[in-house]
């Protein structure tokens, strides 16, 4: 990649982004094999129809059927004329574009778009330099097949694909249509938001969407408001779980975004990187999941005094039959508030799964394989070793538990040492509760116990190793905490089951100094080159 010596005030790039472009390039050839067996499943399930095989033999056979196949293997094989589309909607110098053309199997054409002049311009040079200018599509090319530059308004362009358009004007053949995109990347400088509502019409019905958001002082607390203008949520600042309601709040604008429309995510994957947050989300005409999306979503009831928190869908099932939808109930707290306090409100937040376990054990073993048949090649992902310590990570998160404890907030509030993390969640696991970490923060609790078990725990915790008494006066929240009688067993013995791979590093330190987000690109405009020089 080449860029003018002052490229940080004429083209973004950040070498941060390594990894969110290894993970890109990871998650959209899986799900690039993924539609491709849902092709191949439908054009089957038709032919077993046209062969009048009954409705309970077809169940069967679709299962055998789908159990037979090999999704590397089906791409490969793959007619080229329904490979990928991608739109690289904010590509400024072109770098993940051409990495995306290069590398994901079955890519069939990849726009590169940005507002930006000079970004575009840098594109162009990027792609002579790394020789697939016989891949580009001028303005009237009749291939479909192939990358195309343009300088232009992402979300005019992800509106224009809501409805089929012209894409050629060629007298010598008849128009074909745009269709909704397959994968569409938005990776801005600062929040996403206002692309939301474009991306989620322009793409396919089980179509790939990739979203980063990069303003984290919004997402994480430090300006609420600014959070719930963008995303119509409210955080909680200083809360210890920011990093996932950050996640969730994105997902919770997604889902909802995506419902105006008769539509629904299921989010594949969705990780806090560095200084900022990535997700992978498939969308889905589905209005069934529409009428149910109440019961995905809900509000963070946090104590003001502790790490205490509760969390309520804002929705419940009801009605006559028991199988409408109606508002969800504010938490009865009674016994689970550990001291007389007052309750502040965040949300609403998604409070369904981050991640696809299986397509993320996929992405683990593609990352272990010696194949060098199997596509995405590992040679070229650089950041593999940092990519297989987050994925191990998110794969052993608890799926259906939103948001962690913060284990040395928790004790501070006690004015304690903070315990040895293995052994808050042995004490967890031997008294029947699962357990887990967060891929995101090393100190994090994620576990279906209810507050009051972890209390229990630092209580017992406390006894053998006294917190700092001069502190604990009677009137403070750790005397008022410390004072009540644990009614959990609480046993601090290892189990087998919290043994590490010790060969994993979950949390790899930065590369280098002052790893972090750049300025933002100015955009100056420079001289475009002439179409004889781009040819």
């Amino acid at each position: 990649m080449y860029f003018p010596a002052d490229q940080e005030s004429t083209v973004f790039y950040n070498p941060v982004q390594v990894q969110n472009r290894d993970l890109s390039i990871l998650m959209i050839s899986l799900a690039a094999e993924r539609r491709a067996v849902r092709q191949v499943v439908k054009a089957q399930r038709k032919a077993f129809r046209s062969e009048g095989v009954s409705n309970k033999e077809l169940s069967t056979k679709m299962e055998e059927y789908e159990a037979s196949l090999d999704s590397a293997r089906v791409l490969s094989e793959q007619d080229p004329a329904l490979g990928l589309t991608i739109l690289d909607a904010l590509a400024a110098s072109g770098l993940r574009s051409i990495r995306y053309w290069k590398e994901i199997p079955g890519t069939k054409h990849v726009t590169i778009n940005d507002l930006d002049a000079a970004a575009v311009e840098r594109a162009w040079t990027n792609l002579k330099h790394n020789n697939v200018m016989d891949v580009v599509l001028e303005q009237n090319d009749t291939r479909d097949r192939g990358i195309h530059v343009q300088n232009g308004d992402a979300t005019h362009e992800l509106y224009l694909s809501r409805r089929p358009q012209l894409l050629h004007v060629d007298e010598s053949r008849p128009p074909s249509l745009k269709p909704r995109w397959d994968v569409i990347d938005l990776d801005p400088y600062g929040s996403a938001a206002p692309f939301l509502d474009a991306a989620v019409q322009g793409i396919e019905d089980g179509g790939f969407l990739c979203v980063t958001c990069t303003d984290m002082a919004a997402l994480g607390g430090s300006h609420p408001e600014t959070c719930f203008g963008r995303y119509a949520s409210m955080p909680i600042p200083r809360a210890g779980y920011l990093q996932e309601m950050a996640l969730r709040i994105l997902l919770h604008s997604l889902a909802t975004t995506a419902a105006k429309y008769g539509r629904t995510i299921k989010p594949i994957l969705s990780v806090g990187m560095n200084f900022y947050i990535r997700v992978f989300v498939e969308v889905y005409d589905d209005k069934a999941g529409v009428n149910a999306l109440s019961l995905k979503l809900g509000r963070v009831f946090q104590s003001t005094q502790c790490a205490s928190f509760h969390i309520k869908p804002v929705g419940q099932l009801g009605g006559k039959n028991g199988n409408g939808y109606q508002p969800g109930r504010v938490p009865d707290f009674g016994q689970s508030v550990e001291i007389d306090e007052s309750i502040k409100v965040g949300g609403p937040i998604w409070l369904g799964p981050l991640h696809d376990k299986t397509v993320v054990k996929v992405a683990l073993d593609r990352l272990e394989s010696k194949d060098e048949t199997v596509l995405p090649s590992m040679k070229w992902i650089a950041t593999k070793d940092r990519l297989r310590g987050l994925l191990t990570s998110c794969h052993e998160e608890l799926s259906d538990v939103p948001l962690f404890y913060n284990l040395p907030q928790m004790a501070q509030t006690l004015n304690a040492t903070t315990p040895p993390l293995i052994k808050v969640k042995a004490a967890l696991l031997n008294a029947g509760f699962r357990v887990s970490g967060y891929h995101k923060e090393p100190q994090a609790i994620k576990t279906n116990a209810p507050n009051q078990v972890l209390w229990d725990v630092l209580r017992v915790w406390c006894k053998e190793n006294p917190p700092n008494s001069t502190k604990n006066h009677e009137c403070s929240v750790a005397h008022k905490i410390l004072s009540k009688t644990p009614t959990t067993h609480v046993d601090f013995s290892v189990p087998m089951a919290l043994r590490v791979d010790r060969g994993i590093a979950r949390f790899p330190q930065n590369p280098e100094p002052h790893w972090g987000p750049k300025k933002a690109a100015t955009g100056h405009k420079r001289k475009a080159e002439s179409d004889a020089d781009r040819k």
